[in-house]
C-alpha cells in the first residue's frame, strides 16, 4: 500500500468557489500535519474553511496557523475540537479573528504552541482560553487585552507584545526561559518564581516618565535578578547624573536598542556597564532620529569606574561619528579585560525568534586589545 504522504497546505483565497476547488483537490494520499489559511472571512469562505478544519481534524493535523484579512469577526471554530477530538494539536496561531472557548473547555489540552495576534478577544474570552491550555511551553500574545493572572506551569517562552493592561496582572510562569515584552513599565510584583529565566527583551512604551531611567534598571533587576542576557530598547534620558542604579549579579550579555538624536554624547551608557559588574559582553545598535530633542547635557556620574569581566564589545549601525569613538574610547580605557571590539555598519537584524541577530553579510571591523591604540587614534573607515 502507497505510504501516505506528510505535507503543509498553505491556502490563501477570497472567494468560496476558489476555495471549494482548493480543498477538494487534496488528494486523499497526503497525511496533512500543517495548515496554513489566509482568507477574507465572509460567511461563504468561512463555511467552506470551517468543513477543511473538520477533515483536518478528523486526519490528526498537528499545527494550524490563520489570519483573516477582510471580516475580523470571523469565530476560529473551536467547538470542532469539543471532546478532546484531535490530542494530536500542537500548534495553533490565529491572527485578526475570534476565538470564545467555554469554561472547562478541553479540545486545547494537547497544545504546546498559542498565537494569538490581534485579536477580537474580551479579557475574560482570553482568560478562558489560557485556562484550556495547561500544557503550553510557547505563548505569543500580541496586541490583544493582557490576562489579569497567567499560571502556566510548562511555558518556557512568553512574547507579550502591544498588549493594553487593564490595572495590575500576574504571571506564575516558574519554567520559563525566554520573555520578550513590549508595553508598559511592569511592576516588580508582577512576576513570580521565575529562576529559570534566562533571556529577557523589553521595551517599555507610553513611558511619560522617561527621566527616571535610574529607577527602570532598578526595576528591571527587581524583576529579573537571575536573567542571563538581557535586551533593552532604550531612549537617550532627559535628566544630568541619575543615582547609581541597582545592579545585575546573573547578567553576562547585553544588547542595547539606543534611539538618540546624532549630535548627542553616548557616554552616558557607561551607566548599564556599572549596572551589571559581571557582564562579558556588550551589543549595541543606535539609531539616530534628526527630529529628536537634543539631551547633549545628560552625563553619567561615576565616569570613573572600572570594569573587569568585560570582555567582548560589537557595536552595530556604526558610523564613526564622534560620540560612537568617544563612547569606544571610553570602554577601551575602562575595561582593562576587554579581548575584541568589533564594528558594523549593518544594524542588528530580528531572526525568527523575534530576538536581534548580528547580520548574515561581512562588514565589520574587528580589534584585538594590541589595537587599542589605534582605534583611540584614528577612524574606522569602509569601503
Amino acid at each position: 500500500m502507497e505510504a501516505l504522504m506528510e505535507v503543509p497546505a498553505i491556502l490563501s483565497f477570497q472567494r468560496a468557489d476558489l476555495a471549494r476547488q482548493l480543498l477538494s483537490g487534496l488528494k486523499r494520499e497526503i497525511l496533512l500535519r500543517r495548515l496554513y489559511l489566509v482568507f477574507s472571512g465572509s460567511t461563504e469562505c468561512a463555511d467552506v474553511v470551517n468543513s477543511a478544519i473538520a477533515s483536518a481534524v478528523e486526519h490528526g493535523i498537528e499545527e494550524i496557523d490563520m489570519a483573516v484579512i477582510e471580516n475580523t469577526m470571523y469565530e476560529f471554530p473551536w467547538w470542532l475540537f469539543t471532546g478532546g477530538s484531535n490530542p494530536s494539536l500542537t500548534s495553533l496561531c490565529l491572527s485578526f479573528c475570534k476565538l470564545s472557548a467555554p469554561l472547562k473547555f478541553g479540545g486545547f489540552s494537547s497544545l504546546t504552541k498559542l498565537a494569538l495576534i490581534h485579536m477580537h478577544m474580551s479579557l475574560k474570552e482570553t482568560q478562558l482560553v489560557l485556562r484550556c491550555c495547561r500544557n503550553l511551553v510557547t505563548l505569543h500574545l500580541i496586541d490583544v487585552l493582557a490576562i489579569r493572572i497567567m499560571q502556566l506551569p510548562k511555558l518556557k517562552q512568553l512574547i507579550l507584545l502591544w498588549s493594553l493592561r487593564l490595572g495590575e496582572y500576574r504571571i506564575d510562569t516558574p519554567a520559563l526561559q525566554r520573555l520578550e515584552y513590549c508595553g508598559e513599565m511592569l511592576l516588580a510584583s508582577t512576576f513570580q518564581s521565575m529562576s529559570s529565566l534566562e533571556h529577557v527583551s523589553l521595551q517599555y512604551m507610553f513611558d511619560e516618565y522617561r527621566e527616571c531611567h535610574a529607577e527602570k534598571l532598578e526595576n528591571i533587576s527587581t524583576c529579573f535578578p537571575y536573567v542571563r542576557s538581557l535586551l533593552l530598547w532604550y531612549e537617550i534620558p532627559k535628566v544630568v547624573k541619575p543615582r547609581t542604579p541597582a545592579v545585575f549579579l546573573s547578567l553576562k550579555v547585553l544588547t542595547l536598542k539606543i534611539t538618540t538624536k546624532p549630535s548627542d554624547d553616548l557616554l552616558w551608557m557607561a551607566m548599564f556597564l556599572n549596572a551589571a559588574p559581571y557582564m562579558e559582553t556588550l551589543r549595541t545598535t543606535i539609531r539616530y532620529l534628526s527630529h529628536l530633542d537634543s539631551h547633549n547635557g545628560v552625563v553619567w556620574d561615576d565616569v570613573d569606574f572600572q570594569h573587569d569581566s568585560l570582555k567582548n564589545v560589537e557595536m552595530y549601525n556604526f558610523m564613526g561619528r564622534d560620540n560612537e569613538i568617544g563612547l569606544a574610547r571610553l570602554l577601551l580605557y575602562r575595561a582593562p579585560n576587554l579581548r575584541c571590539i568589533s564594528f558594523n555598519q549593518a544594524p542588528l537584524e530580528e531572526g525568527d525568534d523575534h530576538q536581534l541577530v548580528p547580520p548574515t553579510w561581512p562588514g565589520a571591523e574587528t580589534f584585538v586589545p594590541r589595537d587599542s591604540q589605534f582605534v583611540n587614534s584614528a577612524y574606522v573607515f569602509w569601503v
